[in-house]
């Protein structure tokens, strides 16, 4: 009894070390406080990473304050919103100025096959940050074209 004792407790220690564990980083390093044209505080997740960023808001009821994109290279950026279950707002970001707002962007539009299929949007200009708040928020707040987004700067570092 006491062989099978030790046998155990070795292959429990064996496989604890065959397992390993990563640290999640820590949420308030993933998190920014934004403040909108009308003074308004929020807290956003931000997504630096390709792995973050496909990932974005896809399989949530709730949103949150949103989630700042940091896309790193100035383009046209294309959103959709496969895996989505609630409606946003998608805003086109560059140095903190908004260039673009597509407001109350649906889950799913009516392709040109016919089909439904998720809705995608484009940036009306080159940006590098998107900021996908819920839905309704951007008019809500003054996010328009022209107004800054203070603190998406230095979110994006």
């Amino acid at each position: 009894m006491k062989k099978m004792v030790m046998t155990m407790g070795m292959a429990v220690m064996l496989l604890g070390a065959g397992c390993t564990t990563t640290t999640a980083p820590s949420a308030l390093s993933n998190r920014s406080m934004l403040t909108l044209p009308d003074g308004k505080k929020i807290t956003v997740e931000v997504a630096r990473t390709p792995d973050e960023q496909a990932q974005g808001l896809a399989d949530r009821s709730n949103v949150g304050d949103g989630m700042l994109f940091c896309m790193g290279e100035t383009t046209m950026q294309r959103f959709w919103m496969l895996g989505m279950k609630v409606p946003i707002d998608m805003v086109w970001i560059h140095g903190g100025e908004v260039r673009g707002v597509a407001a109350e962007v649906p889950l799913q539009e009516r392709a040109a096959s016919g089909k439904m299929a998720p809705s995608v949007r484009l940036s009306n200009e080159l940006v590098n940050m998107v900021l996908e708040l819920p839905s309704g928020f951007a008019a809500k707040h003054g996010v328009e074209v022209g107004a800054m987004v203070d603190g998406s700067v230095d979110a994006c570092k």
